[in-house]
């Protein structure tokens, strides 16, 4: 589930709140994916929660004793709601039933759970998950308001098929989004949350007839991890990509393009609409076309014993699209005298900065999780080492609030 994601909660502490609901079980993968992003992680259980799943399930993953009603304890190893709640760097309540919001909104604190709540100062999060009549019924969405209103982050749940055979607003948030989730409220900065982030990625594909295209190697993956910093940083942020390798947060705006004219539209229309822009030219835009695309396949018999495709050098939309207003940075990638191409693109397209990404015999960036990056502007040129392609993502956007 987070394999594909470093460890960004490495030495972070993680409370884990979980109350009664039949969607419980997904709390069991919610806190195994935080552990393999390096957190720790103690539970605590409303009394509702432990007729779903007993204690030691929770402990035998987390490797921590649960507090719960029938354990608080004050002694010299002591485990009680004061003491649990000057444990954690995050306070994440999955699922949170209606009668834990509501009691929440209100103050309430007559279970280890709520009581740890009310104790604690640091950064919270609930994932609501109850019937839709009960979610929607006005005093719970008041309860969710206030709650909101007090800083605590609210996971939106999903509308699907219910345990009740309903099909309605309710269902608890994936475990994958639920982590993203508690990864953006540790990692969002001020700086970004005014502003509007989009990346293009992965390789531009240029139909030849009906069945075979022109395109290249690059996986997506540098701009679909810039677009994960992004998000995490506090970005409102939009992927423009033709390949889609990993699982973005569902608060990404993802558009699906092809060809070079499907990149340039998608492009075009965010920036209408977009403010306080900064964007990042990842994608890997062919250099050239096939002169003609044919609308059906092409037979072997009818093209002989060779193909010779006539091509024409295609359009640059880094250098033609509009700058204004816009913080803009490029990709390049080189096999030699790298450094001196990337300034001269720095230059001649009009860019704030270049990412270089050099490729040899021995190292390529392709549809690898590492990467070694030249970041290029008209003050820097510095090499960020090699690294997991989301580390040097938080490393790029750093150098671009310089920009």
């Amino acid at each position: 589930m987070t394999s594909f994601l470093p460890p960004l909660l490495k030495n972070k502490k993680i409370i884990l709140g979980v109350s009664g609901s039949v969607s419980i079980y997904k709390s069991l993968e919610v806190l195994r994916g935080l552990q393999k992003l390096g957190a720790s992680v103690r539970v605590v259980m409303s009394n509702a929660a432990q007729n779903f799943i007993q204690p030691l399930l929770f402990e035998a993953l987390s490797h921590h004793q649960v507090l719960h009603t029938n354990n608080q304890s004050w002694g010299e190893n002591p485990c009680n709601h004061i003491e649990l709640a000057t444990f954690g760097d995050v306070f994440l309540i999955t699922p949170a039933s209606a009668n834990t919001i509501n009691k929440l909104a209100s103050g309430i604190a007559d279970n280890p759970l709520l009581e740890t709540f009310l104790a604690y100062k640091g950064i919270r999060l609930i994932a609501p998950s109850a019937n839709t009549k009960m979610l929607e019924n006005k005093i719970t969405q008041d309860s969710l308001k206030k709650l909101e209103s007090l800083g605590i982050c609210i996971i939106p749940p999903l509308c699907k098929e219910l345990a009740c055979k309903a099909i309605g607003k309710g269902a608890l948030a994936e475990p994958l989004e639920i982590i993203f989730r508690v990864l953006k409220e540790c990692f969002k900065q001020d700086f970004w949350l005014d502003k509007e982030v989009c990346i293009s990625g992965g390789g531009s594909i240029e139909a030849l007839d009906s069945v075979r295209y022109l395109s290249n190697h690059s996986s997506g993956k540098m701009a679909q991890f810039l677009s994960i910093a992004s998000y995490l940083l506090g970005a409102k942020t939009t992927y423009i990509g033709s390949k889609f390798p990993l699982t973005l947060p569902k608060e990404i705006t993802s558009i699906q393009v092809q060809n070079t004219k499907d990149y340039l539209n998608a492009l075009s229309s965010w920036q209408k609409i977009a403010k306080n822009r900064f964007l990042i030219m990842a994608a890997a835009i062919s250099d050239y076309i096939p002169k003609h695309t044919h609308s059906h396949k092409l037979k072997k018999e009818d093209l002989g014993e060779t193909w010779e495709l006539e091509l024409i050098k295609n359009q640059d939309i880094l250098s033609t699209i509009k700058k204004e207003n816009q913080i803009t940075i490029g990709f390049k990638l080189e096999s030699k005298e790298g450094v001196e191409s990337a300034k001269n693109a720095l230059k001649n397209k009009n860019l704030n900065a270049i990412c270089l990404n050099m490729i040899s015999e021995n190292s390529s960036p392709f549809n690898a999780d590492t990467n070694n990056i030249t970041f290029i502007s008209n003050k820097i040129c510095e090499n960020l080492g090699e690294g997991h392609k989301l580390d040097l993502a938080f490393q790029i956007l750093n150098k671009a609030k310089g920009l």
